[in-house]
């Protein structure tokens, strides 16, 4: 419950960095996509296999980011059946905010624990999670 307590909290103050920014229609499990196309772009089946859903799940998710701003789709450079998702400079400015709200949690909580427990904390997260990939709460 400790460990889903503090994901909800983290979670909830990153929806409101980006809400504060005029990002109202972004839920939560936007962010996940944003981070599975962030660095090189991904097929939307790729996306629903991150995500844990249907192809044509994630297709709506997309179809929802692209018609907002966030994504948009080019032409695969090896499959041309296939399309990539890539964020736009509005995806990537979300993605700042998100960064930066959750950069800001970690420094209030490195304040008051210490650079020591931050460091034991992140071991222990990793041996817990080992394995793990991120799912969305809907």
């Amino acid at each position: 419950m400790l460990l889903m307590r503090a994901a909800s909290t983290l979670a909830e103050q990153i929806n409101e960095a980006i809400v504060v920014q005029g990002n109202s229609t972004l839920r939560p499990a936007h962010g996940l996509v944003f981070v599975r196309v962030a660095e090189n772009g991904a097929t939307v089946s790729e996306i629903g296999a991150f995500l844990g859903i249907t192809k044509q799940s994630a297709a709506v998710i997309v179809d929802e980011l692209t018609a907002s701003g966030y994504v948009d789709k080019q032409p695969h450079p090896q499959d041309r059946r296939a399309q990539l998702v890539r964020l736009t400079s509005a995806g990537l400015d979300v993605t700042a905010a998100a960064t930066d709200a959750a950069l800001a949690r970690w420094h209030a909580a490195s304040a008051v624990l210490g650079a020591d427990t931050m460091a034991s904390l992140v071991r222990a997260l990793e041996e817990i999670g080992r394995g793990g990939t991120p799912r969305p709460v809907w």
